[in-house]
């Protein structure tokens, strides 16, 4: 099992990655934000849309109604506010790479490509995304429906390791790219490889220099590198205790692990 960074969630070199490794590809839910459109160029927060949580176990039972009749009717409200209300939210510990931050729609999105809210998605996307831009999202929302088997979504053990790798950046002295938002992404990203124990293929440099340094088996390809993270983690609780300063928020994650349905047809309602 393989997770495909942000940079390779191409067409093309998702296809080379697929005659070069046999075996299933996930993504992060920050990954999917970022290739998605979700969160705000240039921004260290905010959201241009977020999806709410639909599931049995999160929302619990609305009077029997089917979850794709409750997807078509919370799709009707997003031309109202393209940042759900009902979006799960996830408090990102602070780190030397910046204060405490609040997360949003990460378990949302993993189970709108499980459960194959197409039509959701496109309607939160059409609402908070306008012109080339949001063809493109569209696009690559089918490139996630069809070649990727799920999105792995954000909690609170991804949370607190990303914190120790953000410090673990900082001291090693590595320049942040583009915004803070960018480098918290990518050490998201990475911690979801730690936790999760699959191997990271992605075509960043400086990552792949940091990783190496910090006792990840790197082995570089033609098309990148893959990193498997061989180093200790840092107990999670520990990490939470210590740095987070929760003002409340809701956190309703839903398990890494969720059925998928391996015979889904892709498709925008």
């Amino acid at each position: 099992m393989l997770i495909l960074d942000t940079n390779l969630l191409a067409p093309d070199i998702v296809a080379e990655y697929m005659s070069q490794h046999r075996q299933p590809f996930f993504v992060s839910s920050v990954s999917a934000q970022e290739l998605l459109g979700m969160q705000r160029p240039g921004k260290d927060t905010g959201y241009s849309y977020a999806l709410p949580v639909l599931d049995e176990h999160l929302l619990g039972a609305r009077m029997g109604v089917p979850l794709n009749e409750m997807s078509r009717r919370f799709g009707d409200h997003a031309s109202r506010s393209p940042v759900s209300k009902h979006a799960d939210r996830q408090v990102a510990p602070r780190s030397l790479l910046g204060p405490e931050s609040l997360e949003l729609g990460h378990a949302a999105v993993s189970i709108a490509h499980e459960r194959g809210f197409d039509g959701l998605f496109r309607a939160f996307a059409t609402s908070g995304l306008r012109g080339k831009k949001l063809k493109r999202v569209l696009s690559k929302w089918e490139l996630l429906r069809n070649d990727i088997v799920a999105v792995i979504p954000l909690d609170n053990e991804i949370s607190a390791q990303a914190a120790v790798l953000a410090d673990q950046f900082v001291m090693s002295g590595c320049h942040v790219k583009g915004t803070v938002r960018n480098t918290r992404n990518d050490m998201l990203v990475a911690a979801t490889s730690q936790i999760t124990g699959m191997s990271l293929a992605s075509d960043d440099v400086q990552l792949m220099k940091f990783y190496n340094e910090h006792g990840w088996n790197v082995t570089t390809r033609s098309s990148g590198m893959v990193a498997t993270p061989i180093s200790q983690i840092v107990g999670p609780q520990k990490v939470l205790t210590r740095r987070s300063e929760s003002r409340g928020y809701v956190n309703r994650p839903p398990k890494i692990r969720v059925p998928i349905d391996y015979g889904r047809t892709p498709s925008l309602r």
